[in-house]
């Protein structure tokens, strides 16, 4: 995976998925209350926008440099921190209440363990959402990345999401010009502090 393609698609269109969040995320980011929040492959910041709107303040991350610029031209807001850095390998300081991955697409094994990974950054009450081009999109609809290899099918995100409560999982089909895009839609949020049953003895703890 190399920044320059990403720079230079940046560098040739403004807004390359328009200036607006994906509806499917944020009618989700509209459930919670606000907190500490991370966009994770930010792009042009159009979900971390939203989310600071809304009261998060926010931790936008993405290797392309263009598209931070592009992202902290879009207007200040001391609630967005800007961060240039590789989703594959960034970390934050300190657990937080949403990690949203929006269209991040890596070769699959690699995204699962990004998800996995991006998990362990919850609060107790937090939640993770991904939303990206899925396989079935290849065969079945129009648009999204030409290379089955980084589109994540529905039991790559499950195994992404071992551990977590699951609370939406699945296909999202929207209509594109006479055709049909389907993403993939993960939902999810650590189990919390709540007992449980210790199988070994047969008590709870």
């Amino acid at each position: 995976m190399d920044s320059s393609e990403w720079d230079a698609r940046y560098s040739s269109v403004e807004h390359p998925w328009g200036s607006a969040p994906a509806a499917a995320l944020s009618a989700r980011f509209a459930e919670l209350t606000p907190g500490r929040a991370i966009d994770l492959g930010c792009g042009d910041g159009r979900h971390a926008r939203w989310l600071a709107d809304a009261g998060w303040t926010v931790r936008a991350v993405d290797f392309s440099s263009v598209a931070i610029e592009l992202a902290r031209s879009g207007g200040e807001d001391r609630a967005i921190d800007y961060t240039v850095a590789d989703a594959r390998t960034w970390e934050p300081s300190e657990p937080v209440d949403l990690v949203a991955i929006g269209f991040l697409h890596l070769p699959v094994d690699e995204l699962v363990a990004v998800i996995a990974g991006a998990a362990s950054w919850l609060a107790p009450s937090g939640r993770l959402l991904y939303l990206g081009h899925a396989l079935e999109n290849f065969t079945h609809g129009v648009g999204g990345p030409p290379d089955p290899s980084i589109l994540p099918a529905i039991d790559d995100l499950a195994r992404a999401a071992s551990g977590l409560q699951v609370r939406e999982l699945g296909h999202l089909v929207r209509p594109v010009g006479e055709g049909r895009a389907i993403d993939v839609l993960l939902h999810a949020q650590p189990w919390g502090t709540a007992a449980h049953r210790d199988l070994k003895n047969g008590t709870f703890t």
